[in-house]
């Protein structure tokens, strides 16, 4: 069940993308390109997926430390 919180990331974060692509591209005056918003939201969609994991480990780490 864990994996499907990462797929709904990422389909949201595509749909979300798709939308600030296009009124970015409006408000510059600039031809909307959906491959560059696509590849652009994903990657934030993985940045944004890996940092609570990694702070998580971290705070599991300090808590660990304090015990012993």
């Amino acid at each position: 069940m864990e994996e499907m919180r990462y797929i709904a990331v990422i389909f949201w974060s595509i749909m979300l993308g798709q939308v600030a692509g296009f009124i970015g591209g409006a408000l510059n005056q600039q031809k909307f390109n959906s491959t560059y918003s696509i590849i652009v939201s994903i990657v934030f969609a993985i940045i944004f997926s890996v940092i609570p994991l990694i702070l998580d480990s971290s705070v599991k780490d300090t808590k660990n430390e304090k015990n012993a």
